[in-house]
This record gives structure tokens, sequence and C-alpha cells, in this order.
């Protein structure tokens, strides 16, 4: 199965952030959690008048030996990223978001993504 996540900047106050919605119907600002299976894809893309110039770079916030590691892989046609989750990996991994603001602004932001247990076959 493949999970879209949408960027979108937005400004809170002072603040820039990135709202993030995925294909699995959750939102959040700066902090979504996107749940996924083994073997799943997922896709990060730019939401339509985004206000966001480029995604420069995604890519594991911490080495954890215990977890796995979110390395995307940047997608040239549709200005994306794509990483495709290995079979058997499980757990809850923490990952950056480097992205460019359409006023040249850099905003970092890390969510996370958690590998659900398969689910039953019937």
């Amino acid at each position: 199965m493949t999970v879209k996540i949408y960027l979108r900047a937005i400004r809170q106050g002072d603040a820039n952030r990135l709202a993030l919605f995925d294909s699995n119907r959750c939102g959040d600002i700066n902090d979504l959690t996107t749940n996924v299976y083994p073997g799943d894809t997922v896709i990060w893309k730019l939401d339509c008048c985004s206000g966001i110039k480029s995604i420069t770079r995604i890519y594991p916030k911490e080495k954890d030996p215990g977890a796995f590691e979110v390395n995307a892989k940047p997608q040239m046609l549709c200005k994306g990223f794509k990483f495709q989750l290995e079979k058997g990996v499980e757990g809850t991994a923490n990952y950056c978001i480097d992205c460019i603001l359409c006023d040249n602004t850099i905003v970092n932001i890390d969510p996370y993504i958690r590998v659900l247990p398969p689910p039953p076959r019937g």
C-alpha cells in the first residue's frame, strides 16, 4: 500500500510551521504520526499552493539501533520524496524534513512514522 503525506507551510504567530496530512486522513501541525504497515511505500508531496519551494531532505533524526531508519529518496517529477519500508520492520521512527519556503526561509520539523503489525488475513 502507498501512504502519501502532504505538506503545506502555515504561519502561527511569528513562527513558520508545516501543516502535514496523510492519506490515512490524519493531520497535524509539525508533529504528525503516520501509521503504515511493513512493506508499505511512503511518499511526501507538496500540497497545492503549499507555500513551499522545495523539500530538500528527509532523513533519520537520530540513530536508534532498535528502530528502522527513514531514508527517503527524492522523486524528480513530483518534487517529492519516496521511502519503501522493508517487510518485517516494526516500531516508531522519528525523522526530519527540511524545506525551503517560497520566501527562502528554511524550516525543519521532526514527525514520526509508526509501523503497525500486519493486518490479519481473513
